[in-house]
This record gives structure tokens, sequence and C-alpha cells, in this order.
């Protein structure tokens, strides 16, 4: 396997905060209402604050916490590409009429959504590994 290439802590930076936009661009204008705008929000914001937790405590580089946050990130606006028109009538209905099987996310976004996150994680992963 190729050795991964060495990325600078100020160049992790910029990406982390691109993938950050990347995600909000993605879901923020496909959420119904104020309360599921902010629930998209707050994923950055967890993701942000459990990276940093599992660093310290697993003493990782700040270059590997911010290389696993990245991956993590933008696996999911990756992983729903294609499927907007989906994502945006279903959560509109799950606003109007709550949870249900009717407006489950169909099997194929599921599918690919597992499969970009898994890639997406293996390369995160292998990115980490130089720092």
């Amino acid at each position: 396997m190729p050795q991964p290439p060495s990325i600078p802590l100020n160049a992790w930076c910029v990406i982390a905060v691109a993938a950050t936009v990347l995600f909000l661009m993605f879901f923020l204008p496909l959420m119904p209402n104020r309360r599921y705008r902010m629930r998209m929000f707050l994923g950055p914001v967890i993701g942000i604050v459990v990276t940093a937790l599992s660093s310290l405590v697993k003493n990782f580089s700040p270059e590997v916490a911010l290389a696993l946050y990245s991956a993590a990130i933008v696996g999911f606006p990756l992983g729903c590409l294609g499927r907007r028109k989906e994502l945006r009538e279903k959560t509109l209905d799950m606003a109007e009429n709550g949870q249900s099987a009717k407006n489950a996310w169909s099997k194929g976004l599921q599918q690919q959504l597992v499969v970009v996150i898994i890639v997406v994680a293996l390369v995160g992963s292998w990115l980490s590994m130089a720092s």
C-alpha cells in the first residue's frame, strides 16, 4: 500500500473547515424548518466535540484527529449525492407527520450512504497514518 501524504496541521484545519462547510451547504437547504436546520447544524458541532475528546483520551495528534473528523463529516454529503430530492421529501414528510415507515429512507439511499461512509472512513484512516 502506498504511503499516505504528510499533510501539515494548518492544511488539516482548512480541510476540516471546508468539510464542515460542505456538510452544512448540502444539508441545511434540505431541512424544512428551523428545528431540523438546528439539528443539522449540531452535527458538526457534536463531531468536533467528540473528535476533541477522543483525541485527548487516546492521545491522537491534532493532524490525526482532524483527518478522522474531516473524513467522517464529508462522508455524509458524499453518501447522499444524487438523493437530495428524496431527502427533502422524506424530511418534509417527517416534519409534518412524524416518524413513520412511509418516510423512511429508501434501501438504495441507505446502501449508498453505508458504502460511501465506509470508503471515506478507510481513506481518512489511511490519511491519518501519515501523521
